[in-house]
């Protein structure tokens, strides 16, 4: 079985090998798009010559259709721009005329063609291997159906690589091949979605990549190797052109990666942030075992979010409490990191916003808040050196924010998803409360336990964990949740519902964790409702 692991990874050794190699692919992918911009200025031209005007028409009705999609994002108090919906409809038809007249044309259909088909005086091919088990008579028919002579794009990409470019702007710049054949496959790719939205008749092109953009270079099995398999972090090592570049990643703590596994092929991206370059590696992963198959029973889940008190809190932050029809109980904790990242991003939100207070006192903005101030001056294009300082302040700590929001976002995902597939081995039926954030707002009367509850919520993500669920193939049974905590399983009495985690039943003396009893009615509560079902589907049968 296939898999792929992305895990962040920090660079130890080769800065500058890296820097030169992510610049030749930069360059490389610019060259190869070249030509891809020179096959489309050759359709335009076609399709220009059999069908007058359809350009223009696209524009225009590329236009209108983002006018549209705005007027459904936007609210109906905010402003729009008028989409001109019967012109809308007028425009489509005019194009989708033109685009019958175009496809119906020889010159369009040899203008689509052009990239694959050989230019005048190309060079020839080399002639193929014959192939292991292959008679003489299968490989010379073989041979005979084969081109002889290298397409347009064949001869470009082929004399690109050789590190001669037609106009000799540039000397040599090489790569490694696992890179340039990853580049082969991106370029590929956006030809094909590009192409595809220009047969539709609509104006499309691919984004060429800046200096800042996310780069990436890849290698097979024999261009990478495992020097250390540690838990978590691993020392790995890549192939580049000029030698070997070592990093490290944080693939030891990725579920459970047998040494049997091969290691089929490796990506190291970089991408800019505000205190320079962060890395990650994605590899995929052969050899994996294949998951258990699900069970047939029910498992109860009640949601509940504890940092404190339970008797794992060192391990992590209790999120989920689960009890099996078998009688196997367990929870789900988020790592401790998670709350760590949390409220880092609200300490940087909380300067963030401290600032612009500040700032808004000060200068008497406008403005009711930043988001508006940023956009007023980032569209003007004159700015004082005291508001560039400002956006370049503000820009480095929102991708602080935005960085430490991820990291906890990550791990609640990685978490929930080795839970779910651990339960599903087991259970196909989740039981769940069926609540509401309006059924939370009612209860919380303080503003303050309100605001902490919200964070909670958010930290434990409830309606992701039932996402999760459904995506692994699992049936979701939403039971009433009213009473749930407060009800005894033994005597079935209501009890006061504190903050505390364990109660004593007084009827029966009995102590026991409140998650634990609310996992214990909801179980008997779906137990209930599935033997109703059974019920009515007989007397509809």
């Amino acid at each position: 079985m296939m898999k792929a692991l992305a895990r962040p990874a920090r660079l130890v050794t080769g800065q500058a090998e890296l820097d030169a190699e992510m610049r030749s692919a930069r360059w490389i992918y610019h060259r190869l798009l070249d030509f891809e911009d020179a096959h489309q200025q050759v359709l335009d031209a076609a399709a220009e010559a059999v069908a007058p005007g359809i350009s223009r028409v696209a524009r225009l009705v590329a236009r209108l259709l983002r006018r549209t999609r705005r007027r459904e994002r936007t609210a109906s108090s905010s402003w729009s721009p008028n989409p001109h919906s019967a012109w809308l409809a007028g425009l489509r038809a005019q194009l989708n005329a033109l685009r019958k007249v175009r496809n119906a044309h020889q010159v369009w259909r040899d203008a689509v063609k052009w990239a694959d088909t050989p230019a005048p005086g190309a060079p020839e091919r080399g002639g193929p291997r014959r192939r292991a088990g292959e008679t003489a008579e299968e490989f010379a028919a073989r041979c005979a159906t084969r081109r002889t002579m290298l397409t347009r794009r064949e001869a470009w990409r082929a004399e690109l690589y050789r590190g001669h470019v037609a106009d000799g702007a540039r000397g040599r710049s090489r790569i490694y091949w696992g890179t340039w054949n990853s580049l082969l496959k991106s370029v590929d790719q956006a030809r094909k979605s590009v192409l595809q939205a220009r047969k539709a008749g609509l104006p499309a092109n691919w984004r060429r990549p800046q200096w800042n953009d996310p780069s990436t270079i890849a290698a097979d099995a024999g261009g990478f190797r495992v020097l250390e398999r540690g838990r978590p972090w691993w020392a790995l090592e890549t192939r580049l052109c000029d030698g070997w570049v070592r990093f490290r990643a944080k693939c030891g703590n990725w579920h459970s990666i047998p040494e049997s596994a091969k290691l089929r092929t490796l990506k190291l991206t970089r991408r800019k942030n505000g205190c320079g370059w962060s890395y990650s590696v994605s590899i995929a992963v052969a050899g994996m075992p294949e998951p258990a198959h699900a069970g047939d029973g029910v498992v109860a889940l009640d949601w509940g979010y504890r940092e404190h008190g339970h008797p794992h809190e060192r391990d992590g932050l209790r999120v989920f409490t689960w009890r099996g029809e078998d009688g196997a109980i367990g929870e789900i904790l988020l790592p401790s990191e998670c709350r760590a990242a949390k409220d880092r991003e609200q300490q940087l939100q909380a300067r963030i916003d401290a600032i612009w207070n500040a700032r808004c006192a000060s200068m008497k903005l406008p403005e009711r808040n930043r988001h508006s101030y940023r956009s007023r001056l980032m569209r003007s294009g004159v700015r004082t050196a005291e508001e560039q300082r400002w956006l370049n302040w503000e820009t480095r700590y929102e991708r602080r924010r935005a960085a430490a929001r991820k990291r906890w976002q990550n791990l609640r995902s990685e978490t929930y998803l080795q839970a779910v597939h651990a339960l599903r081995r087991r259970y196909d039926m989740f039981a769940v409360e069926n609540e509401t954030i309006v059924g939370h707002r009612r209860t919380d009367k303080d503003e303050q336990t309100r605001h902490r509850k919200r964070q909670n919520r958010e930290l434990s993500a409830r309606y992701e964990f039932l996402q999760i669920c459904e995506r692994s193939g699992a049936t979701i049974l939403p039971v009433p949740s009213r009473n749930s905590t407060r009800e005894c399983p033994h005597c079935g009495g209501l009890h006061e519902n504190g903050p505390e985690l364990y109660r004593a039943c007084p009827a029966t003396g009995v102590v026991d964790d409140k998650d634990e009893i609310a996992c214990v009615t909801i179980l008997a509560r779906a137990k209930a409702a599935l033997a109703n079902r059974a019920v009515s589907a007989e007397k509809h049968a």
